[in-house]
């Protein structure tokens, strides 16, 4: 193996290694920015989540929201 040959590979290997790591860094901002933004919608009363066994949070559709909310107020 020449000197060319050894830094093509080797160059090849860092760079393939740089972007795995950058994708890899931008899905966990996404992720991170996602997630506060459901924690602060459901804060300010704009979406309903309940949770399910695993301990996540999943979305409540807004037909069960409205009927819900339309069995509270016949009830008072």
């Amino acid at each position: 193996m020449d000197i060319y040959t050894h830094t093509i590979i080797s160059v090849s290997i860092i760079a393939i290694t740089y972007y795995i790591g950058r994708y890899l860094h931008k899905m966990s901002l996404l992720d991170n920015i996602v997630s506060s933004t459901l924690d602060k919608l459901e804060e300010d009363g704009y979406i309903e989540v309940k949770m399910n066994i695993c301990g996540e949070k999943e979305l409540i559709k807004i037909e069960k929201v409205i009927e819900k909310r339309l069995e509270k107020s016949l009830k008072v």
